[in-house]
């Protein structure tokens, strides 16, 4: 089932302080136009190719509105067909092309739910003469497009807390009698929200855990019956994904860890019901996504990250689209395709590194014409952005861990202070070396930055993952700890001048790492972090039904059993022994760690005295969703880190 990733909307925050001081209650005013242009929205946020290839559809954030137009691959004329302010209670999740004339959008309405959204669009000389936008249905999403089809889709719709899918053809007048529960094409299979289509569209796989004893359960139809079965099941923590079924419905490929420390791509037969082979897979990481040829006829390859990278490697003949003049070199990054149309012959290539936000090429494989048609964050070109480069450091117990330092551009003739930023999670997350707005604007700052990838991130594979559980305070930091000995070694900082900042689990690890290593680190700044291990077992929101409150266990430990550990590692049980500046900050709206974590340090701070900053931002939640907010914020955690490490204010 889809979830609200964020409202897109930029409605004035309001701020509430406590602790700072009155003169860094005037934001700095260069920082903060700094912050604005950094934290600014992304231009381009998705972007997708017209079957027949005459069109790109492109969706545009101005941070007052959304917009989706589309760009002719011929005149490269725009034409917008679809807008709305960002504080709108619509709000765009994703879009997809149905057919050549036709675009549906899965939105989300504030206060109602999900929606399908329907832009017809009438052409003249292959220009766009007319758009009708409307809302199409209500309580459903789009399951496949089936761009082949014209007027012709896959919709799940909810009714009664069960999903059913729908064959919709537009055409008809009345498409709602196509929602009747005979034409159900789910109706004899199982209650899964997540399915996947052949070639041809048919519903062949149907895939979800079951929560009763916590499996993942993999669900196929026989290939000429209506009879479904499981053909796999495991537990929650091993990987099996299907990606595509072949035409006879009798081979799955499918993205596994079970047989491998690694998450590779297999071939799985699904009569016998066992592996066959693996396609590919990398000695070193795991593979992230298989790139699927847009008429589902086969495997286009796969992506990973390498080195800190996204990588496409390319097992068909597009390839060789690549190479030679058309590859595109932007420092270690690779140029990838992130779409195509239906027969390949148009396609749309990214490029990214640490120092480029993003750009997007029109690639015409028939005149081998590489053409730069939008960047995702073109007025960051004003800055200097720094490089990123890797830190291999060896933890307490011979663990080896990769981290990612970027370094400001400077004379290089004085050490940097360093800012070290673990990321959330801490499970199944991880730092890249593409570009980063926190990164960069902390180095735009004249601070270095290091990301330590611990264990538990993403990527390293199961063993590496499955290290990272009940570690936190533990080993995870003693593998931060380890990265910034290492750069100290390399004497690649200013080894007096080192402060901790992180969101989340971040926010968690520079709190605890602030009461255990005052002698590594001068302050620590948390931005919606864990004080209270015990307390996420209170939090509905995480804890509203068995399964969730076994995965909390299993990553943080056992309240009945391992309560005086829970308590020793949670800072607010701590927070006596702070001896260094801290700054504590919150979305008020947050309900994954909750204003009450907030709450408690501050009054156990308040019981012992001890001074620290604060912050408490009215309308955001578990992140920073608001423009204004997340400026003021980050203009006044510059303010908390030059006081703390004594440097003079940007010039």
């Amino acid at each position: 089932m889809k979830e609200l990733l964020f409202t897109l909307s930029v409605l004035m925050s309001s701020l509430v302080l406590a602790g700072l001081s009155e003169d860094s209650k005037a934001s700095p005013e260069k920082t903060l136009e700094i912050a604005k242009k950094f934290f600014k929205a992304s231009q381009v946020t998705k972007i997708k190719v017209s079957p027949n290839g005459e069109n790109v559809a492109i969706m545009r954030n101005s941070g007052e509105t959304i917009q989706i137009s589309l760009l002719n691959t011929n005149s490269f004329k725009e034409k917008l067909i679809l807008q709305y302010a960002t504080n709108d209670s619509l709000e765009v999740i994703d879009f997809n092309w149905i057919d050549d004339n036709s675009i549906l959008s899965d939105t989300f309405t504030k206060g109602k739910g999900w929606d399908l959204f329907l832009s017809k669009l009438t052409f003249n000389n292959s220009q766009v003469v007319s758009v009708e936008n409307r809302r199409f249905l209500e309580n459903a999403f789009l399951v496949d497009p089936l761009p082949d089809s014209e007027n012709q889709f896959l919709i799940a719709k909810w009714r009664n807390e069960k999903t059913g899918i729908y064959k919709i053809d537009i055409s008809e007048k009345n498409f709602h009698r196509q929602l009747r529960k005979e034409f159900r094409l789910n109706r004899r299979g199982p209650d899964t929200p997540y399915w996947l289509t052949n070639a041809k569209g048919r519903l062949s796989i149907g895939y979800s855990l079951n929560k009763a004893d916590s499996k993942n359960e993999i669900w196929a139809r026989r290939p000429n019956g209506r009879k479904w079965e499981i053909i796999w099941e495991g537990p929650e923590d091993t990987t099996f994904t299907p990606v595509l079924i072949s035409e006879n419905g009798k081979i799955l490929h499918v993205l596994s860890n079970e047989k491998d420390n690694f998450i590779s791509l297999y071939r799985y037969s699904i009569p016998e019901k066992r592996y066959l082979d693996k396609i590919y897979g990398h000695p070193n990481t795991d593979i992230n996504s298989a790139i699927i040829s847009p008429n589902k006829d086969g495997i286009l390859g796969v992506s990973f990250i390498e080195s800190g990278f996204h990588k496409h490697e390319y097992l068909m003949e597009v390839e060789a689209v690549l190479k030679g003049e058309l590859e595109l070199s932007v420092e270690e990054s690779k140029a990838y395709i992130v779409d195509f149309n239906q027969d390949k012959t148009i396609a749309v290539v990214q490029t990214s590194s640490a120092t480029d936000p993003g750009s997007y090429h029109l690639l015409n494989r028939k005149s081998n014409e590489l053409i730069k048609f939008a960047s995702i964050a073109p007025w960051l070109k004003e800055f200097k952005l720094s490089e990123t480069q890797i830190i291999k450091s060896t933890s307490i117990d011979g663990q080896i861990i990769e981290s990612y330092l970027t370094l400001p551009t400077s004379d290089g003739t004085t050490r940097p202070p360093l800012i070290v930023l673990p990321h959330g999670g801490p499970i199944s997350i991880r730092d890249t070396r593409h570009f980063n707005a926190h990164t960069q604007y902390l180095a735009t700052l004249g601070y270095a930055v290091l990301q330590p990838n611990y264990r538990g991130s993403s990527g390293y594979g199961k063993k590496f993952e499955n290290q990272g559980m009940r570690q936190w305070g533990r080993l995870i930091e003693n593998d931060i700890y380890s990265s910034v000995e290492e750069v100290i070694n390399q004497k690649l900082v200013e080894p007096s001048k080192i402060c901790i900042y992180g969101i989340s689990y971040g926010g968690y690890s520079a709190l605890i790492s602030a009461i255990n290593r005052p002698d590594l680190f001068k302050c620590a700044a948390s931005y919606a972090g864990v004080t209270d291990l015990p307390l996420l077992f209170s939090n509905n929101d995480l804890t509203g039904d068995e399964r969730r409150n076994n995965f909390i266990e299993k990553i943080i430990g056992d309240p009945d059993t391992d309560i005086d550990t829970l308590m020793e590692y949670s800072p607010v049980y701590q927070a006596h022994r702070v001896k260094i500046p801290i700054f504590i900050a919150q979305g008020k709206k947050d309900k994954v760690v909750d204003q009450e974590h907030f709450n408690r340090i501050k009054k156990i701070l308040d019981a012992h005295d001890i001074n620290y900053d604060s912050m408490l931002l009215e309308d955001e939640g578990h992140g920073f969703h608001y423009l204004k907010s997340t400026t003021s914020f980050y203009t006044k955690l510059d303010s908390f880190f030059r006081e703390s490490l004594q440097l003079e204010p940007l010039q």
